[in-house]
């Protein structure tokens, strides 16, 4: 493993791996971007431990060994040594405990999509010319794009751009069914069909830290779409699953839609219902680490001892590296018929 600091700014370039430790590297499935952190020593009062540390705004590169991946500290058979970047990004935070320890956050790239602010009107544009424009004004490098033919008519006033990004993709995603995962890799920004982001690891050893949850709280078995501009309530379409109004009783959501999408109730109700007429089964795992796993892909497990097996989709995912590479990830059972109706589409 390997850190490394710039800070070009006050001609500050070093290697830091030496004085740090505690490397953890994360993302959730709702958030753009990746989160890093690592603890520093730096003690002014000792002669070889003094001014190291580091400054806001500075930017960090991580390396890890590929043989570090799926590998534990007792097995050292790999004789590869080569390292790759792993995380570039900016330190955003600095905290200080006592005398001389330090810890530091930092985010990639995407910290600045979901921080700066624009302007931007769209006038029934499909999605994908939406979305090319809105990067290719703000100078965002666009990596790859499904095609969206959604028609957008919006106004953004004073809106970060990956919640444009994002509420683009919803209108999408209310009128299709498709799901789509948003995320920046190699300083671009990537927006990828969920059913195509299923990894080919294998995922070896036993499963710790193991829980499982399954609940109903957030289950809605009747939709009703209403127009979001009538005086008085006007009901353009409803979806329901009496089977599940029957065993969990009525629990009902209502969605508004603009006037313009009024022809298109009968499917956002329809794809609103299969999206939410569901018991949640949510999961807990720490596993060997990966430096190719992160949120928002399909892994496939076969643990029958637990009852752990079928696909499941990462909804955060954290790794640790310090003696053992690890990862602790969130999952959610992924719905058998979904899985075969995303092949099909």
């Amino acid at each position: 493993m390997k850190l490394e600091y710039t800070d070009t700014a006050n001609n500050d370039s070093r290697e830091i791996t030496a004085y740090t430790n505690n490397y953890q590297r994360s993302d959730n499935i709702d958030t753009l971007g990746e989160e890093f952190t690592f603890n520093l020593v730096s003690n002014n009062l000792d002669v070889n431990m003094k001014d190291l540390k580091l400054g806001i705004g500075g930017k960090v590169t991580f390396y890890n060994d590929i043989a570090n991946n799926n590998r534990t500290s007792t097995n050292d058979s790999s004789t590869d040594t080569t390292m790759e970047p792993i995380f570039q990004g900016i330190i955003v935070e600095e905290k200080q405990s006592g005398i001389s320890a330090f810890s530091y956050t930092c985010y990639d790239y995407a910290f600045y999509l979901n921080k700066s602010e624009v302007m931007i009107q769209f006038n029934d544009e499909d999605g994908i010319s939406a979305l090319r424009r809105l990067c290719a004004e703000n100078n965002v490098p666009l990596g790859s794009v499904p095609q969206i033919a959604t028609k957008i008519k919006k106004v953004y006033q004073g809106q970060v751009i990956s919640k444009i990004i994002q509420d683009i993709l919803k209108q999408d995603s209310d009128l299709t069914g498709r799901k789509y995962r948003l995320e920046l890799r190699e300083g671009k920004v990537f927006i990828e069909d969920y059913k195509d982001l299923m990894l080919d690891v294998a995922i070896t050893g036993l499963i710790s830290e193991y829980s499982r949850t399954e609940s109903m709280a957030d289950m809605k078995n009747q939709v009703i779409v209403i127009s979001s501009k009538e005086k008085h309530m006007s009901v353009e379409a409803t979806a329901k699953d009496d089977e599940k109004i029957k065993k969990f009783g009525l629990l009902q959501k209502i969605e508004k839609v603009d006037d313009k999408k009024k022809g298109q109730a009968a499917n956002i109700a329809a794809n609103k219902l299969k999206e939410l007429s569901k018991v949640k089964k949510s999961f807990s795992v720490k596993v060997l680490g990966d430096d190719t796993v992160r949120s928002g892909r399909t892994l496939h497990f076969e643990q029958a001892l637990v009852g752990f097996t079928g696909d499941f989709l990462i909804k955060n995912c954290k790794h640790n590296y310090s003696a053992n590479h690890t990862m602790t990830l969130e999952l959610e059972k992924v719905d058998t018929e979904e899985k075969k109706e995303g092949s099909n589409q």
